[in-house]
């Protein structure tokens, strides 16, 4: 019997998204849900890996902002409104399950 190799394009694709999938420690549920908000809501401005610099100078990258806040805490404080930090950041609120959702994706991100 034969078996059939997956190509290697196939194979290199795999490789890509298993490494770009790994920064969150544990992959927690929450912190991919966080992390995807993320991605989709605040990746314009910042950095969002454990390493890089945003591509806003003015925006943090989200692997400083758990040291500069404390996490436990950052939940509440996304859900009841975050007003702009500097002029291109838009205010905000929340929904509370997405603010628990972020706040243990940046959690993660400061390990």
């Amino acid at each position: 019997m034969r078996r059939h190799a997956l190509p290697l394009p196939v194979l290199a694709a795999v490789a890509l998204s298993l490494l770009f999938a790994l920064p969150v420690e544990a992959r927690d549920a929450s912190a991919v849900r966080g992390e995807a908000f993320a991605r989709e809501h605040c990746a314009r401005c910042h950095a969002l890996g454990p390493r890089g610099a945003s591509p806003m100078r003015e925006a943090p990258p989200f692997r400083t902002l758990a040291g500069r806040f404390p996490v436990d805490d950052l939940a509440d404080v996304l859900a009841e409104g975050v007003d702009r930090r500097h002029p291109a950041m838009p205010d905000f609120r929340l929904d509370p399950t997405v603010a628990a959702n972020l706040a243990v994706y940046l959690k993660a991100l400061r390990r």
